[in-house]
């Protein structure tokens, strides 16, 4: 879908639109804050171990450049192994940086929001529900979940320059980045193609010329996944008889979520999938039908890649069964893909109660500070198990045990004890 004419406000927000979502960003931090004590705890796990032996061994510009697992990364490794090196090992300053890519984010989805016309009371619902839910623990307290947040930083900067300049070579930049960060950054491409072929009135370039443009922007999600078809290892190699439990994951993950979370359901079955289902898709075909402009371009995207990114999950995780569709690392680009939706859902709804604009506001206003502070007082609840399991444990296991099992690294049970702590000694992780 094309996106109508620009407008300039929208492009060249004001001082004070600036100043808020800026405010947005570092607010996005609380639970980082409040919670420090609970985050330090966390240390190096799993696949944490397996990227740094790799780079260790075989060098770190060679490793740049090889598949990991179903991935092919080599910003993500770049700036997630420079980062290592530049911190001398401190996993707390591996999280913090996560934390602030992900503030960066809830920055950046409020400017596109703006950018697309949508009230400051849809902005505010969208951004407290994506950025401060515990929902999303397991992404903001482990290292190599930097690789999906930094992919949605780039997709979200993708979005911003398409819709200011279709064709430029930022949005084109910002879509390579995207890819290249992580497996499901190929769907920025396909999006913004999709976008850039959608016919538009009084188009200033020719169709022929407008589609070359468009197809443009799959050069590097094309390029990214056929590395990952040729080169990397996971389920896309035997789908064979399994294109059925693809699917069904896959629907579970898109229907389920994030509202299986954030309302703390506790049914699995299909009718609260159904149920779930058709309330999504029923909000996506509400808010399509009444976003105008660019709010219309903005919703079509996000559903498209929440689709996207459910399908791509049913062929990567359909083998680690179905109560993992919605666990907490798949939530993150769920809630990007409906948060601005529900959002504008809300706005529309608060907007239609019969009281004076400074009343109503004084009131969104009063009821957003509580469902935030709500949030933030669920972090707790979701991080002593996780940081016991991810940080007090590997931390007995790897540097207080004097004979641990050589088999007992946390999280990747296949990797030797002895070289895990040799990794630690030599790279001062800490």
């Amino acid at each position: 879908m094309r996106p109508t004419r620009p407008n300039p406000t929208a492009d060249a927000p004001g001082r004070l639109d600036r100043w808020i979502l800026l405010a947005s960003g570092v607010l996005a931090l609380m639970p980082l804050v409040a919670y420090h004590r609970l985050f330090a705890r966390l240390f190096w796990f799993g696949d944490e171990f397996d990227l740094i032996d790799q780079f260790d061994r075989i060098g770190f510009g060679h490793w740049l450049w090889t598949v990991f697992a179903e991935n092919y990364v080599p910003l993500f490794k770049l700036l997630w192994g420079g980062a290592i090196f530049l911190f001398d090992g401190s996993y707390a300053a591996m999280i913090v940086l996560l934390w602030l890519t992900h503030g960066l984010n809830v920055a950046f989805l409020g400017r596109v929001m703006r950018a697309c016309g949508l009230s400051w009371t849809a902005v505010a619902v969208a951004l407290i529900a994506f950025g401060l839910t515990a929902a999303n623990f397991e992404t903001l307290a482990w290292s190599v979940q930097w690789s999906a947040v930094l992919s949605s930083t780039f997709m979200l900067l993708a979005i911003e320059a398409f819709l200011r300049a279709p064709f430029g070579p930022a949005s084109y930049g910002w879509t390579a980045a995207s890819a290249l960060s992580f497996s499901r950054g190929v769907l920025t491409g396909g999006m913004l193609a999709c976008a850039g072929l959608w016919p538009a009135p009084r188009a200033a370039d020719q169709p022929s010329e407008r589609k070359l443009r468009a197809l443009a922007y799959l050069v590097p999600s094309v390029g990214v996944g056929l590395l990952i078809t040729l080169l990397a290892t996971g389920n896309h190699r035997h789908m064979g008889g399994h294109f059925g439990e693809a699917a069904v994951y896959g629907i579970w993950n898109y229907c389920l979520n994030p509202a299986h979370r954030l309302l703390s359901v506790d049914s699995f079955g299909w009718r609260t999938v159904v149920l779930s289902g058709l309330c999504k898709l029923a909000l996506a075909a509400w808010a399509i039908a009444r976003g105008t402009g660019r709010q219309r371009v903005l919703f079509v995207l996000l559903v498209g890649f929440d689709l996207g990114n459910a399908a791509l999950l049913g062929v990567g995780r359909y083998h680690t069964g179905l109560p993992t569709a919605v666990a907490s690392r798949y939530q993150y680009a769920s809630l990007i893909g409906i948060a601005p939706l529900a959002g504008f859902w809300v706005a529309r709804l608060w907007d239609r109660i019969p009281a004076p604009v400074a009343l109503r506001s004084a009131a969104a206003t009063a009821l957003l500070v509580f469902v935030a502070v709500l949030m933030v007082r669920q972090w707790p609840g979701e991080l002593e198990a996780f940081t016991y399991s991810r940080g007090t444990q590997p931390r007995e296991t790897l540097l207080a045990d004097p004979h641990p099992d050589p088999h007992s690294v946390p999280g990747i049970p296949f990797f030797d004890v002895g070289r895990a702590k040799a990794l630690i000694r030599k790279y001062n992780l800490h």
